[in-house]
């Protein structure tokens, strides 16, 4: 389940990409979709554990700053798929 969260992020970072005021960001059904899904994937199989923490703090961004906390996102996720592999 994790490979595919992490591939559909990787498409969801080009699908849900906007221009802004201040520079590019992510919005949209699917960016949230996916957010949705790490963040269930990540309570049922890490609950508790700072890693998910961090995780559920970079999902509170603001539009400006939804690149940095998606590579933030995507990090963790690619990290602890490195782990379970």
């Amino acid at each position: 389940m994790l490979d595919k969260i992490i591939a559909e992020g990787e498409a969801v970072r080009k699908k849900c990409v906007k221009d802004g005021t201040y520079g590019e960001y992510l919005a949209g059904e699917a960016y949230e979709k996916w957010i949705a899904k790490g963040i269930i994937y990540l309570e049922k199989n890490h609950q508790g554990e700072t890693i998910t923490k961090n995780f559920l703090e970079a999902t509170q961004s603001r539009a400006g700053e939804s690149i940095s906390n998606y590579e933030k996102m995507m990090g963790i996720l690619k990290a602890i798929q490195e782990f379970e592999e």
